[in-house]
């Protein structure tokens, strides 16, 4: 029989707990978490066979190790707990964001155990083990990022886990997956976070907050996740993060522009065009299909349109960049 531990019971450690013991799979899974009135809980809703209160007693047996804890608690816990790893066994994680975390196994983790490091794309928008459920992994893509040093018996081990509870294992480059999580996962938490301070900031916030409907309500969904993930997020994160912040600041500026400019009603006019590209991309993405960059108008401005009218859009570019782009983190390196 497998013994797989999870450390750390909210709604991920606990969610994982719960698919791998479905009915007829061979594996025992021990559960740890900081907070000890989690452990009942747990126990109550199927997550874990069993928990411990100390965490050498939750690993030293462990065939696996799933450290699904916020990202600036992984450096701590492996430093606690590498002494006590049996030989041979794996250890993965379940953070949102990788370079930091992968590091810290390389720093801290003795020679003995295989990282492998890994990310479920998965999440019903809540937080804590109260919203845990079997189900949660069914068909979501679920990242690996095999260190150098991890033999393959660890990388079959954390696939095979991944499999079991329903997801697809997807391999991915460590750059390549902190800029796309900072686009489409930790950029969301932030942009949740700003809505809801801009709305709730405001002296008419009680009466604002009678107009607020469901839309409201989804798009601050994720300004309610705990702190202290969203904390890790951007700690260890920061400049691809800074970089998409940068980006939606454009994007919003652009609108605002043309918000107010004379042809806003204009249906052919650019806040149209830019709404209808917007809209198109949506259907694109719901559908499955991605494209490549999108060429949205823009605003000219007089002397934007002397230049282009003798020198052409993609010239006139450049003198208006004066030949630079901003440096992009978010680019591989090749």
């Amino acid at each position: 029989m497998q013994k797989i531990s999870i450390i750390g019971l909210g709604l991920i450690g606990s969610s994982l707990g719960m698919a791998l013991r479905a009915p007829g799979r061979d594996v025992e899974v021990t559960g740890y978490d900081i907070d000890s009135k989690v452990h009942g809980r747990a126990k109550k809703e199927g997550a874990v066979d069993r928990t411990e209160w100390r965490l050498p007693d939750a690993v030293k047996e462990a065939d696996v190790v799933v450290l699904a804890v916020p990202v600036l608690a992984m450096r701590e816990l492996m430093s606690d707990m590498a002494q006590h790893l049996k030989p041979g066994a794996t250890v993965t994680d379940t953070a949102t964001t990788k370079r930091q975390v992968m590091a810290w196994a390389g720093e801290l983790l003795p020679d003995k155990v295989g990282f492998v490091g890994g990310n479920p794309l998965a999440g019903s928008g809540k937080s804590g083990a109260g919203n845990a459920r079997a189900d949660l992994f069914n068909g979501a893509t679920y990242a690996v990022l095999p260190s150098v040093k991890a033999p393959e018996d660890c990388v079959k081990a954390v696939v095979a886990m991944i499999e079991r509870v329903g997801a697809k294992p997807f391999f991915v480059d460590l750059h390549e997956h902190d800029t796309a999580v900072a686009a489409v996962s930790n950029l969301p938490v932030m942009l949740s976070s700003a809505l809801m301070l801009a709305a709730a900031s405001s002296p008419s916030w009680r009466e604002i907050s009678r107009f607020a409907s469901d839309d409201f309500k989804s798009m601050t969904a994720l300004a309610g996740t705990d702190p202290e993930v969203s904390l890790g997020i951007g700690a260890s994160n920061a400049d691809m993060l800074s970089h998409w912040i940068d980006e939606i600041i454009a994007e919003l500026s652009d609108l605002q522009e043309m918000i107010v400019h004379e042809s806003r009603s204009d249906k052919e006019g650019p806040l149209m065009q830019t709404l209808v590209a917007a809209w198109e991309a949506r259907k694109r993405y719901e559908a499955g299909v991605t494209m490549g960059e999108i060429e949205r108008p823009v605003l000219p401005s007089a002397g934007d349109g002397m230049m282009q009218m003798f020198l052409g859009e993609r010239i006139a570019r450049v003198f208006r960049d004066g030949g630079q782009r901003r440096s992009d983190p978010t680019r591989y390196p090749r």
